[in-house]
């Protein structure tokens, strides 16, 4: 397997809307550094732009969905999640990123995720909210948000060759 020798790294000012973009070496020495200021788009492409963006954030965040239906409410959860001013979902490495209300849900309804990602998927937005919003929902949710924290990671030692 080859080392990697450079990587890249983005940040984003919203302050003077800019994004910077550094290209570092394995020593994460900066080698290279360029920002591009969203101004500078043209008037009549920033709403495109924009819109463009939140697309490529909606499909990057549910990349790992490859069902349509289960992919459009994963969508759906994060558009939720930006709308409440939550930029992002705390991510486990290797595990499934999912609300905990979505897992507090199928829970509930001894269903997996993707089915209730997809019986989600059939209501509206404001619905969607109601039902994730529910009492024991919430409840359940907050079990799994604090059970996430006091997580402790298993050894697959016994399953090295």
């Amino acid at each position: 397997m080859a080392k990697r020798s450079q990587r890249l790294s983005v940040a984003y000012d919203t302050d003077d809307m800019l994004v910077t973009f550094k290209v570092l070496d394995a020593a994460d020495k900066v080698l290279a550094t360029q920002s591009f200021d969203f101004d500078a788009v043209h008037d009549s492409l920033q709403e495109k732009v924009s819109l463009y963006g939140l697309n490529k954030l909606l499909t990057d965040r549910t990349s790992a969905e490859k069902n349509k239906t289960a992919k459009l409410s994963a969508m759906s959860d994060v558009m939720d999640s930006l709308s409440e001013g939550e930029w992002a979902k705390e991510r486990v490495v290797g595990a499934i990123v999912v609300s905990p209300e979505v897992e507090a849900l199928a829970e509930l309804e001894g269903l997996s995720i993707p089915q209730v990602q997809k019986a989600l998927a059939e209501y509206d937005k404001d619905t969607r909210k109601n039902i994730l919003g529910s009492e024991s929902v919430q409840a359940k949710a907050r079990e799994l948000r604090e059970a996430r924290t006091e997580q402790v990671i298993p050894s697959l030692d016994k399953y090295k060759v």
